[in-house]
């Protein structure tokens, strides 16, 4: 069995230009239409060419709905493959970690994995020179989350010191916003935000900013003012008891960022309520759920949580090995 390939960060990229293209051709006619009724209200003539103008803006309108409809529909791959599934990982002291600076290497390896979301340590080159064996390599931005002692500049300071470093290392594709929905207002501002967006590009147009979104934080207000500034979505079931809402909580994903790629997170281990793995039944109903979303064309890529379950929950782990290897045996075209 062969799954078709295309370049699909063009295709969300074109999305997101459509959708905007809609939005403001939709705008237009609703001006247009709102000037005629109150002409037609005042009792006047309204002018042949305003009608032409209206009816010209309702037929680009209705092109465009049908162009984001015909990419909204586009279909992704019929499997995972080594090119989008990531390990999330980095030394930390908490949650059973490692301090190891290179244990997302560890992990990578034992999953048998190209590409690291490294978190936890410092963003720095050293630390970027450990981790050039990763094909792709997205790097912590902000200090939410770091371990302790961890020197680091400002948040907007890191993130342009990403972009120089990803000049020299061309494996760093984009940083990481950690907790960014249940920190905003407290530990991250929206001005803050726009800098880290900013600084991040700064030298590097092509890096993407990614913001970890939980399931459950799907109705926050706090969204539609962070979403200019969000490149990619990494969202997390945190609850395990709404997982039967998932395929719901996608399409309000793809509602709250229109166009924006989204990487679906996967727990082994339950960090939110029990704090045990998670069960084989349960990895396996969300791994292949998420197989689903990729295959619609819903998600972009998986990351897996991560190096330090290595060791807490093994049996877990081999059972998400396995899942993958099985994956990665489909063949592109």
């Amino acid at each position: 069995m062969y799954i078709q390939t295309f370049n699909r960060g063009k295709n969300m990229a074109d999305l997101k230009n459509t959708l905007h293209k809609e939005k403001e051709l939709g705008m237009k006619a609703e001006k247009i239409a709102a000037e005629i009724r109150k002409l037609e209200k005042q009792g006047k003539t309204v002018p042949q060419s305003k009608r032409d103008s209206l009816l010209k803006a309702h037929e680009q309108l209705m092109k465009s709905i049908s162009a984001s409809f015909k990419l909204m529909d586009k279909k992704g791959p019929s499997h995972f493959s080594r090119e989008n599934t990531w390990i999330w990982g980095g030394p930390t002291p908490f949650w059973g970690g490692s301090d190891k600076p290179d244990c997302a290497v560890d992990g990578a390896e034992w999953f048998d994995l190209e590409n690291i979301v490294y978190m936890y340590g410092p963003t720095d080159e050293q630390a970027i020179a450990l981790h050039k064996s990763a094909k792709k390599l997205i790097c912590q931005l902000s200090s939410i989350n770091r371990s302790p002692g961890v020197v680091c500049g400002s948040d907007a300071e890191t993130a342009e010191l990403l972009s120089e470093l990803s000049l020299k290392y061309p494996n760093i594709k984009g940083g990481m916003i950690d907790d960014l929905v249940g920190n905003y207002g407290r530990n991250l501002s929206l001005k803050e935000v726009k800098t880290i967006y900013s600084n991040l590009k700064k030298h590097n147009e092509s890096l993407k900013l990614y913001s970890v979104v939980y399931t459950h934080e799907l109705n926050s207000p706090f969204l539609s003012l962070i979403e200019p500034y969000v490149d990619a979505v990494n969202l997390w079931v945190g609850l395990n008891y709404q997982l039967p809402s998932l395929d719901l909580d996608i399409e309000k994903c793809r509602a709250a960022f229109p166009g924006k790629e989204i990487m679906l997170g996967i727990f082994i281990y339950d960090y939110f309520a029990s704090a045990n793995p998670n069960s084989f039944e349960f990895l396996d109903i969300e791994l292949k759920r998420a197989r689903k979303y990729l295959e619609e064309g819903k998600i972009h890529d998986i990351v897996l949580m991560g190096d330090r379950e290595v060791t807490k929950c093994p049996a877990e782990c081999e059972f998400v090995r396995d899942f993958f290897q099985k994956e990665f045996q489909f063949k592109r075209k």
